[in-house]
């Protein structure tokens, strides 16, 4: 006769199994993090926010980047819940790069905290991790849940968070960190200054003209504006930007990975009447954003303006609008008033990078980054007209180039002595 329809096979243990313990993870606090980011709130876009990222960074329902300092050990603080109490338990768990934490610790029903040091520390190494720790603990006893992740952006410090006026690009947010992390792992190098030089070769040249590729919100290639400052230029590099521009960002990339060292952003520009523009003038562009040549003459009917020109000219030849595309694709010779430099020192050595230009050994040679140092005449619809050539500070004078040919020379003669 068979067995009763239900009935557990013959010989089978018929007693219900014995449950496991399970310590659920509630929340988990990153104690070692820098705490510095801002604007978690606001990830799609390059603003600063004042708003601190929430803690605890992770949650079953959310998850919040992290910045940390490579080669530190990880210190967490975990917040467990246990429907039972069984006893001393030792918490494992196995994270990336062979970080492990492991800790035999009481546990009572109910919630608690515990506070779990790595054994070893992250490599040292800038990175963008997916801080994933896979959890486990004694025989009997589960982990739920298994695994827990969060975003860990590893740096050479602590991102400064506090923004330097006016357009705030040192401030620190998850976005601007992975940004400044991703390109400075191109450097494969902890040396700061390698790490800026890398920053600026992703600018081989800068931009005086704006580019439709680049919305007009952000106002290309100065990148003066209340969104992002010069941050937005990370999405249009193609475009490039002024050189201000590009030492802004620059400084603000080292500012979101915590480099040591000091940047100043300095602009560097001559005088026609100061050492007849030998001498490099230079200012501190934080304390005086409007630093620069800004040298005029009146001369009878005739207004002169004195100008940094990037490219060769020619006395007395008229030239279309600063950098103006020329039907042959060229562009005419570029009027400036400065250039911008990131005067960086770190480890006892000074060097300049200069927004794409390149790196300099000194004050001086900045001024070698313009052909020469010009008076001209802006002419109404036609560009401008190079009345004298104070000083060439790098190539050779064109060909036209002759005192005789340009009787101009006399009437400035006279001008510079005063006289009608």
């Amino acid at each position: 006769m068979g067995e009763p329809s239900g009935a557990p096979p013959r010989g089978e243990d018929t007693s219900a199994p014995t449950p496991e313990s399970t310590i659920r993870i509630e929340s988990i606090r990153v104690d070692s993090d820098h705490g510095t980011l801002r604007g978690c709130d606001e990830p799609s876009g390059w603003r600063f926010s004042d708003r601190a990222c929430p803690e605890p960074e992770w949650t079953p329902a959310s998850r919040v980047p992290v910045s940390h300092t490579l080669g530190e050990k990880v210190r967490l603080e975990l917040t467990l819940d246990a429907a039972a109490a069984p006893g001393p338990v030792t918490l494992t768990g196995e994270g990336p790069g062979g970080i492990q934490f492991r800790q035999t610790i009481p546990i009572s029903p109910g919630t608690s905290s515990i506070t779990l040091v790595s054994e070893n520390p992250l490599a040292r190494k800038i990175d963008d991790l997916s801080f994933d720790v896979r959890w486990s603990a004694s025989e009997s006893v589960s982990i739920a849940p298994a695994v827990t992740s969060l975003p860990m952006l590893v740096t050479l410090g602590p991102p400064r968070s506090t923004p330097i006026a006016p357009y705030k690009e040192d401030g620190a947010t998850p976005r601007r960190v992975a940004k400044a992390v991703e390109w400075a792992k191109r450097a494969n190098s902890l040396d700061p200054h390698a790490i800026v030089e890398c920053f600026l070769r992703r600018f081989p040249y800068y931009a005086l003209l704006p580019s439709p590729d680049v919305p007009a919100e952000y106002d290309h290639p100065r990148y003066f504006n209340d969104v992002g400052g010069a941050w937005p230029m990370v999405d249009y590099v193609a475009a490039s930007g002024e050189c201000q521009a590009i030492v802004r960002l620059v400084r603000g990339m080292l500012a979101q990975i915590g480099a040591p060292g000091e940047a100043r952003m300095l602009v560097v520009w001559a005088d026609p009447d100061q050492g007849g523009g030998e001498k490099p003038l230079v200012a501190d562009w934080e304390k005086d954003p409007r630093a620069g040549l800004s040298k005029t003459m009146q001369v009878g009917e005739k207004r002169f303006a004195a100008a940094l020109v990037d490219g060769p000219v020619v006395e007395g030849k008229t030239y279309p609008p600063s950098h103006t595309r020329l039907p042959d694709g060229k562009v005419s010779p570029g009027l400036n008033r400065y250039e911008a430099c990131l005067e960086f020192s770190h480890g006892g050595m000074t060097r300049y990078y200069c927004g794409g230009v390149g790196v300099l050994s000194s004050r001086h040679d900045i001024l070698k980054v313009f052909w020469g140092l010009v008076w001209v005449e802006f002419l109404p619809d036609e560009g401008f007209r190079v009345e004298k050539v104070v000083r060439r500070y790098r190539g050779e004078a064109p060909p036209e180039d002759r005192p005789q040919r340009h009787p101009i020379r006399s009437f400035l003669r006279r001008f510079a002595r005063g006289l009608p």
